[in-house]
């Protein structure tokens, strides 16, 4: 920098810890991701809905596709989750989950901080996604 010093940055704690996770999550979403779609395409575990099914009724809304081919809607997936479209689903739902997994790890850094207003506000969010997912807030 033309013999001027660097500006010392300073990241919080917080900033790392939810970056870290979030790489984290993120990295083995990818992951779940490529490994549930090749399992479900080359077929290594059954399927519940065909892909030739899931092609032919493609154009169709997702309520009348779930009608037609009864596919597993809601939180019905969890009881039988060894399908490689089931598992190809959990991926997707891991993946959206990131952001309150970060969250949930960014929490115990608020209260290590006296920062319990923080901890507070990200505790409420983690509690308002967690009603949207079981569907209490839908």
């Amino acid at each position: 920098m033309n013999g001027k010093q660097r500006e010392k940055v300073e990241i919080d704690q917080v900033q790392l810890v939810y970056a870290s996770v979030l790489d984290v999550v993120s990295h083995i979403g990818m992951a779940l991701i490529a490994a549930g779609f090749l399992i479900y395409v080359l077929k290594l575990l059954p399927l519940t809905v065909s892909i030739e099914d899931v092609a032919a009724h493609w154009h169709m809304r997702a309520a009348d596709m779930n009608r037609i081919l009864t596919v597993p809607s809601g939180w019905s997936w969890v009881q039988d989750p060894l399908h490689g479209d089931v598992l190809s689903y959990f991926s997707v739902v891991f993946l959206s989950m990131a952001a309150m997994i970060c969250l949930v790890a960014v929490i115990p850094v608020f209260f290590g901080e006296k920062n319990r207003t923080y901890a507070l506000i990200a505790l409420l969010q983690v509690i308002v996604l967690a009603a949207a997912v079981v569907g209490i807030a839908s």
